[in-house]
């Protein structure tokens, strides 16, 4: 039998590229099956971002291979060379990055086959990702990706907005351009362009669809990518800024070219060209030297941001980085209380963004699928997400509605359509 399964951890990057597996598969007269016990071949494209990370990828490895299946590992675990590859023993194939496309044929012995590295479709996505670029030339002193991914390669111009376009042809509502440091993208390229001018080439698609941009560093939020979001209709009014600490000491531990006050003046700057522009971030506590003081400041940092979304994560040792030598650890009970801390924040203020919308006319790209509650779900171009009391119609199509807030916590906010 030729039954496969996969699963994905991580990135969207990842995301991407298990959707490029799942179509070779296809085309290869592969099935896929939506339970593993069905399967032949169980494919897990791992992720090693963080510990975690690590550890949720061995987990799922190892409930694979208890299923007698035809294990198969691949994605950015694998790539880590301090790796004891005992832990993966009972693998049938270990796969690099490089070759993750080409899984198909080699667990079928073929080499040398053609094989598609782009994609038609995204699976259950309404949103559908596109990787424009891998890689990252950056040197953060916390960061394992730019080890497991090499430098930044980019995509042909052409190449995707061939992409691009079979993919609105056959009914993809919103395209979220991805990389693992989009902000590169073109600077490799023999023909140099950059992430400005591919927005401008992608907007004159014609259709019913709009751009997202995913995570992009601080630095490339440049004049040219502010004067997009102003001019351009298609592309939502949300940027997701990786900020990590908001306290220069800590900043320059982590080798963030940035200071603070940076930041704030790229969050002024968007605010002032574009009030109602969603900016969501990341925040990393209990980096080591982090002192009560350099939390403060980070602390203090995020009420002058006010991010509309935070994914606030604890720091964690990787091998091969140079942080992985500083001594000076916060203990694991004082990440929890900063962690908590900066949560309660961040809901605080996602619903005072949302608050700025309710009872306002706001389109909304509804998803293909329902809530456990029996809600459709959907986001507006500046992510807030909704619940929707509708009719299966509504599916996969960009609606105007009016929002309204309720009591409710497991809802959040439900939205009456406008007729």
């Amino acid at each position: 039998m030729n039954i496969f399964y996969i699963k994905t951890l991580g990135c969207k990057v990842n995301q991407y590229e298990s959707q490029v597996i799942r179509e070779n598969f296809l085309k290869r007269g592969f099935k896929e099956t939506e339970s593993p016990d069905e399967a032949d071949f169980f494919i897990v494209n791992t992720c090693t971002v963080t510990s975690t990370s690590d550890s949720k990828s061995l987990r799922l490895i190892r409930k694979a291979l208890k299923k007698d299946k035809c294990v198969v590992a691949t994605g950015c675990l694998v790539e880590d060379k301090s790796l004891d590859l005992t832990c993966l023993n009972g693998v049938r194939f270990i796969i690099k990055n490089k070759d993750k496309y080409r899984i198909p044929d080699i667990i079928k012995g073929k080499t040398h086959q053609v094989v598609n590295k782009g994609i038609t479709k995204f699976k259950a996505h309404t949103r559908v990702f596109v990787k424009i670029q891998d890689g990252c030339n950056n040197s953060c002193s916390y960061c394992k990706v730019r080890i497991v991914r090499g430098r930044s390669i980019s995509r042909p111009l052409k190449e995707i907005l061939d992409e691009i376009k079979l993919l609105i042809e056959n009914g993809s509502k919103e395209i979220v351009l991805t990389g693992i440091c989009l902000g590169d993208y073109g600077k490799d390229l023999l023909k140099k362009t950059n992430l400005s001018e591919l927005i401008d080439e992608i907007c004159k698609i014609h259709g019913d669809w709009r751009l997202r941009l995913s995570s992009i560093e601080p630095r490339d939020v440049t004049k040219d990518l502010i004067d997009k979001f102003k001019k351009e209709k298609k592309l939502c009014k949300h940027l997701h800024i990786p900020f990590q600490s908001g306290d220069d000491y800590i900043l320059k531990r982590m080798a963030r070219p940035y200071k603070r006050s940076d930041y704030l003046d790229i969050v002024n700057r968007l605010r002032g060209d574009i009030p109602d522009i969603a900016i969501s971030t990341d925040i990393m506590v209990g980096f080591p030297g982090e002192r009560d003081v350099n939390f403060k400041n980070t602390i203090d940092f995020i009420k002058k941001v006010h991010p509309m979304r935070m994914h606030v994560f604890p720091f964690s040792k990787r091998k091969a980085t140079k942080a992985y030598n500083y001594k000076d650890d916060v203990p694991s009970t004082v990440k929890k209380e900063r962690e908590l801390e900066l949560l309660s924040l961040a809901g605080r203020f996602s619903m005072e963004f949302v608050k700025r919308f309710t009872e306002k006319e706001v389109k909304v790209l509804v998803e293909d699928k329902r809530s456990r509650e029996g809600y459709l779900q959907g986001y507006t171009d500046t992510y807030i997400k909704v619940y929707i009391d509708g009719p299966d119609s509504f599916k996969e199509k960009t609606l105007s509605f009016r929002l309204t807030l309720t009591k409710s916590k497991a809802y959040g906010i439900l939205l009456a359509h406008i007729k």
